[in-house]
């Protein structure tokens, strides 16, 4: 897809996850934008682990959505078929955040478009479910041992696909969250900062990467910040 489009994209979705009026939700859907790292489309709801899954690696990418009622074609074109009725979000969000973090934030919204004049989505329903990030919190972690999924996991969008971040992936994340300590004015010490993050690395039981490796990732990311001239708040 072409960067232009693919850029237009992220700015439609993070104003729509700002505001999430009718409007940008219909520019959404005929945009031509398509699944993307930060945007994916279900026909209809799928199984809660699932979804899970998608929100998790949506997170740890940055953020964005993920839209009910809408089928993507081969030829990566939507089709807004709608749901049948929408779903009870109290009990679709409690279904789904026992897999998540309790820090991972997320919320539902309903479109009716009973009566609207855009006749593409007349008449039909529509969910979206929109997921919050801060890279101070990177990575987001996978909660409870389940099918196919340790808790420890860590899921990543890797273009349109939801997969288990590899060591690269989960560094570049660190990354990003050193990065925001520093520039963020809290009262969070790097010491305990440290401490929060080897704490992470030690419940990452699915992954067997070295621990003094990805440390030395960690000082150098540090040392780069202070040559940048970023300063612990």
């Amino acid at each position: 897809m072409d960067n232009n489009i693919l850029g237009n994209g992220k700015e439609l979705i993070y104003k729509i996850l700002q505001e999430p009026t009718r409007e940008k939700f219909i520019d959404i859907l005929y945009n031509g934008f398509g699944e993307q790292d930060n945007l994916d489309f279900k026909e209809q709801w799928i199984e809660p682990q699932k979804i899970a899954e998608i929100i998790l690696g949506i997170a740890n990418s940055g953020g964005g959505a993920l839209i009910f009622g809408v089928k993507e074609n081969n030829d990566g074109t939507l089709s807004a078929v709608g749901l049948n009725k929408l779903a009870d979000k109290e009990k679709e969000n409690s279904k789904i955040q026992k897999f998540l973090p309790d820090i991972l934030n997320f919320q539902i919204y309903d479109f009716n478009f009973n009566g609207e004049n855009y006749s593409k989505v007349n008449g039909k329903l529509f969910q979206m479910l929109c997921i919050s990030s801060k890279e101070i919190e990177l990575p987001y972690v996978w909660k409870k041992d389940s099918n196919g999924a340790e808790s420890g996991c860590i899921f990543y969008r890797r273009g349109t696909k939801t997969i288990k971040a590899n060591m690269q992936e989960i560094k570049d994340m660190i990354d990003k969250r050193i990065e925001a300590t520093y520039m963020e004015k809290s009262n969070l010490q790097l010491e305990e900062h440290l401490k929060q993050l080897k704490t992470l690395y030690n419940n990452l039981t699915p992954y067997k990467y070295s621990l003094n490796r990805l440390f030395q990732g960690i000082n150098s990311s540090i040392s780069s910040a202070r040559i940048t001239g970023v300063k612990n708040p």
